[in-house]
């Protein structure tokens, strides 16, 4: 351990004698330079993350829980999320569906062949996922409006 100790006080010595001969050739000027350069370098050498700023925003990629696979009343599902839009598709009648995300609930339209069109063939959906991400449950109706609900719309991700 004192060993250990020993290398590093030489090394700082070293570092040290350098920085000063450094500054007495060159000038200060040129010191700060190199200094700025390997400050900055020193936070290029960790993959895991980059340095942040004090109060600055952390930068992270927006949640996405409703892209991906899923197993419903209607058929295997298979939503997109980008930022708060999802669009999916599903095997009953080649259904289409295409909304907003606000919280943990998707209010969206659902169509299906032939028409892909109201009043039978389209429709309001609004479905909440649950905290763990693995099912969602809603409602959905054919037309759009404040009507009453035709059914529940279930799924379990795959």
């Amino acid at each position: 351990m004192m060993h250990d100790r020993l290398n590093l006080m030489e090394i700082s010595y070293v570092k040290s004698r350098y920085l000063r001969e450094v500054c007495a050739r060159y000038g200060t000027f040129l010191m700060i330079v190199v200094m700025v350069i390997g400050l900055l370098c020193a936070g290029c050498t960790s993959p895991k993350s980059s340095p942040s700023l004090p109060g600055a925003p952390a930068t992270t990629a927006a949640p996405t829980p409703w892209t991906g696979s899923w197993d419903s009343d209607w058929g295997i599902m298979e939503f997109t999320q980008t930022g708060d839009k999802v669009t999916g598709t599903y095997t009953h009648d080649n259904g289409k569906i295409e909304g907003t995300v606000s919280g943990n609930t998707l209010t969206a339209t659902w169509s299906e062949s032939p028409t892909y069109k109201p009043p039978k063939d389209a429709g309001d959906v609004v479905i909440t996922i649950a905290a763990d991400g693995k099912s969602f449950s809603g409602n959905w109706r054919y037309g759009s409006g404040s009507g009453k609900w035709d059914g529940a719309w279930e799924a379990t991700r795959k």
